[in-house]
């Protein structure tokens, strides 16, 4: 019923997107790094935020200034502090074919905090934001209704990033 993946340059997503777009009855829903919300300048979330342009020679979604220029963006995850998305992004959001929703820090933490502890999946913290919003779309959907969750990389690598956000020194 839904397919759901992390989208920084969208790379992981289009995989997981590619064998469902033909399928109308199935949302693909990429969730991009909201960093600390899209209301602020430490944002990566380039559909929600960004507007036309070219980078890397390519035509796409960036997030630009004032005068055009790519603009500095954030997220505690490293893979998807892109400031720009693919152009089958691009595509997909244009046609209407695939809705791109902002994850926060905060919520991409606590998703990668409770799958970890609940089934012992240590996700990347990119995956983490794709599990916080399918979480969320889980509450809406009916029990016979399913939800494919694209679950890439390794989180052991990201413990140490998600103590420092929660101010824990692994130290002590």
């Amino acid at each position: 019923d839904a397919v759901i993946a992390c989208v920084g340059g969208g790379s992981n997503a289009i995989g997981s997107f590619y064998h469902y777009i033909d399928d109308f009855a199935v949302r693909l829903i990429g969730c991009e790094a909201a960093g600390r919300g899209i209301d602020t300048l430490e944002t990566a979330a380039t559909v929600n935020t960004g507007r036309p342009g070219i980078f890397h020679g390519m035509k796409s979604y960036f997030c630009q200034d004032d005068q055009g220029q790519i603009a500095p963006v954030y997220s505690i995850s490293a893979g998807l502090d892109y400031p720009g998305v693919g152009p089958e992004h691009a595509w997909l959001h244009d046609i209407g074919r695939a809705e791109y929703v902002p994850v926060t820090d905060e919520e991409a933490v606590e998703a990668f905090e409770y799958l970890s502890r609940t089934e012992g999946i240590i996700p990347a913290i990119e995956s983490a934001h794709a599990i916080a919003y399918g979480i969320k779309l889980a509450k809406e959907m009916r029990p016979d209704q399913s939800i494919l969750i694209t679950v890439s990389g390794r989180g052991d690598k990201d413990v140490a990033a998600i103590a420092r956000y929660r101010g824990e020194d692994l130290h002590d």
